[in-house]
């Protein structure tokens, strides 16, 4: 039995393959639940090591080895997925090709959300990067801020996920609005492959 040793490779490499296994077997039961199975790889694989991966000066300091989450974590390795990672993430939303229909959207009160989710229009995303994407993915994820929809009870064709836009920082921010963003579940899926992809550090 192997034990998990960093958090930037370990578990999301292995929420990776989980999700693989899925997409290559589908559920046999009348129920479809690989939007659920896409939601759960998401949360694990791209939500929990975020606070990891959002900022290419973590690992940089004498305590890499004090952080319980980094034993006997390489490096140098480290430092090579977050080169990778923040040029995944510095990438424009309308280069992005699994983001390129995806409806990106502002709302000012909460009760708007589920219809701008639903009817929003696509693009408005030339200032976005990706980074911002997966902010308000990840927010999401960590509040249950998702809505579905699709043609019948059964079938999710679509998901929103939605964030508080504040302004400021810490204790004194302020919300003003929200941020939302809809994606097709195909194209999430292939967004999850590219970020899982991303993980990876280039070979020299």
């Amino acid at each position: 039995m192997s034990a998990y040793q960093d958090i930037y490779l370990d578990l999301p490499s292995r929420v990776s393959e989980v999700w693989k296994r899925t997409k290559t077997h589908p559920d046999n039961e009348s129920k479809d639940l690989s939007a659920t199975a896409m939601l759960m790889a998401a949360a694990a694989g791209l939500a929990m090591p975020w606070e990891s991966l959002r900022d290419v000066g973590i690992g940089n300091g004498s305590d890499w080895n004090a952080h319980p989450s980094f034993a006997n974590g390489n490096q140098k390795h480290y430092q090579a997925v977050l080169k990778s990672c923040s040029a995944f993430l510095a990438q424009k939303i309308s280069d992005t090709e699994s983001l390129k229909t995806i409806s990106f959207q502002h709302c000012q009160n909460q009760i708007e959300i589920r219809d701008v989710a639903e009817y929003g229009q696509s693009g408005k995303t030339q200032k976005h990067t990706v980074r911002c994407a997966v902010r308000v993915i990840r927010n999401a994820l960590a509040h249950n801020n998702i809505v579905a929809f699709g043609p019948n009870p059964e079938q999710i064709e679509k998901i929103g996920f939605f964030s508080e836009n504040r302004i400021g920082s810490g204790c004194v921010s302020t919300i003003h609005g929200y941020l939302v963003l809809t994606i097709t579940t195909e194209s999430f899926a292939a967004f999850l492959d590219a970020w899982f992809l991303s993980l990876l550090p280039t070979k020299s």
